[in-house]
């Protein structure tokens, strides 16, 4: 694969800053959309090496880990590398490695693989085998399988947001959403969260082979709701209660996310009592049956116009 410098494909210094990346993205991924040139040669090609390069460097620690190794910063991040501890291989700085009896091996690269067949080759001249922790197993470098299978570079994963209602997360769901031309069916499973992430395997940018794609994520975002909220993972709704209601006892009607109650209210009660009612509030993850209780918490509602025969009534009941 040839290198690719990602500054050079969006137009800008390496030192620029996050705005002026996203702003060069945008000014070319307008200029270059497959909508606008339909028939121009290579303008899909420029549009997907845009959009590519822009993936990386909008992200700091991808951006960082670019820097250093260059084209193979997607293999050092399979490979759960730090950016920190990448030493410039492949990319614009030298790489210093002690080998066997005090020996230093020095290399410095602009963008090509400085062992040529991969690390695999470069552990084996020094070791005379494969690197250890290596063996039989995935080269997290080369990103071939230590069989020597050769394995096909998946596309990037796509992240996007899901506006989902209260109830929905309540009862669980089902939504059809469409990505580009493509229409697809998301579960929501009850019990979700805020922030949260469904994943739709496979439906995310396709791969350098153009057919094996990455994943969909998709970050859940609740919507306020009208009357019930959550807090700390706990269904809650404010209820107003006529004052007179509070202090001499009584029965009130109450809104569950499933149907409508009566709730006793005990004479004496004071305000911003909270009462627990079992079984209608919020479900255990992907378990609706599995449902915790709802708290209500009660708010004296106070009157207001009263007339003058009432306002001496209330002054004469607590003055007596």
């Amino acid at each position: 694969m040839d290198y690719k410098d990602y500054y050079d494909i969006l137009g800008v210094s390496r030192k620029a800053s996050q705005d002026e990346i996203k702003k060069a993205y945008r000014k070319l991924a307008a200029k270059y959309h497959p909508d606008v040139h339909k028939e121009k040669d290579g303008t899909a090609k420029r549009f997907t090496e845009i959009g590519e390069a822009y993936e990386v460097l909008k992200d700091p620690e991808k951006r960082k880990l670019y820097d250093k190794v260059g084209k193979n910063w997607k293999q050092y991040q399979q490979a759960g590398v730090d950016p920190d501890d990448a030493g410039g291989f492949g990319g614009f700085g030298g790489f210093n490695g002690g080998g066997q009896g005090g020996r230093t091996y020095q290399y410095s690269s602009q963008g090509e693989n400085p062992f040529g067949g991969g690390f695999s080759d470069f552990f084996e001249s020094l070791f005379g085998g494969r690197a250890s922790g290596f063996r039989g197993q995935a080269d997290p470098f080369s990103g071939a399988p230590g069989a020597g299978r050769q394995r096909t570079a998946r596309g990037q994963d796509v992240t996007a947001t899901l506006n989902i209602t209260l109830d929905e997360a309540i009862t669980g769901s089902s939504r059809t959403i469409r990505v580009g031309d493509e229409q697809m069916s998301v579960k929501i499973p009850a019990g979700i969260t805020d922030g949260k992430k469904l994943k739709l395997k496979e439906k995310g940018r396709p791969g350098p082979d153009g057919v094996t794609r990455g994943d969909l994520l998709l970050k859940v975002k609740l919507l306020p709701h009208d009357r019930f909220y959550l807090q700390d993972g706990k269904l809650y709704a404010d209820q107003p209660v006529d004052v007179s209601v509070l202090m001499l006892g009584g029965q009130i009607p109450v809104q569950t996310p499933d149907k409508q109650i009566r709730l006793t209210i005990a004479e004496g009660t004071q305000n911003g009592k909270v009462f627990r009612i079992p079984g209608m509030g919020f479900p255990e993850f992907r378990k609706p049956e599995n449902r915790g209780p709802l708290y209500v918490k009660v708010s004296a509602a106070i009157p207001q116009n009263l007339t003058e025969t009432q306002k001496k009534l209330i002054s004469e009941a607590f003055q007596s």
